[in-house]
């Protein structure tokens, strides 16, 4: 089987929710079916085929080629599998992954990890602000995994963390680690 892979076609008009785009939400889904997930934020938001030129088949193994900070949300709540990102990804990637891996091959935007429950995410580049942290009205945030950020990472780092590991090679921010209860930042 050949890696399921998404090209960016051009730069996205709109912020895309990729989350519905996940190995076990695409296993067993024809590639004309995952071409019309709908995937924009808007009112009349953009389709994956709008968006997307797709190609291969396996779920398990997903590519996303050309990648953009509009691009968010990507792997959320993934559970197995491996899915990559060739370029920059938006805010939230990997948030409430409880399995799998994810790997940046760029920047990812803010709140990246947050929600980690496990599995691995990796960031190739920079990451923003609030990596591992919780959002806005929730309690905890980074709750099991590994995240490794090679470049920097930006103010609150590991904000809240329960547990886990984070590594950021190049330095956080200001605020790192504040208010962690448990887990380890390097």
């Amino acid at each position: 089987m050949k890696a399921l892979t998404f090209t960016l076609v051009a730069e996205p008009p709109e912020r895309l929710d990729l989350s519905p785009l996940t190995p076990e939400r695409l296993a067993g889904m024809e590639r004309r079916d995952i071409e019309k997930v709908q995937i924009g934020m808007s009112k009349h938001g953009s389709k994956v085929g709008d968006i997307f030129r797709v190609a291969g088949n396996d779920p398990l193994d997903i590519v996303f080629e050309g990648g953009s900070a509009r691009l968010d949300r990507v792997a959320e709540g993934m559970r197995g599998g491996s899915v990559r990102v060739v370029g920059n990804a938006g805010a939230q990637a990997g948030r409430a992954m409880r399995g799998g891996k994810l790997t940046v091959e760029g920047n990812a935007g803010p709140h990246a990890g947050s929600g980690m429950r496990g599995g691995r995410l990796e960031i190739t580049g920079n990451a923003g602000d609030h990596l591992g942290a919780p959002l806005a009205g929730e309690l905890a945030g980074m709750n099991g995994g590994v995240l490794i950020v090679r470049g920097k990472a930006g103010a609150f780092s590991a904000d809240r963390m329960r547990r886990g590991l984070i590594a950021v090679l190049k330095g956080s921010g200001d605020h790192a680690g504040s208010r962690m209860i448990a887990g380890t930042l390097v």
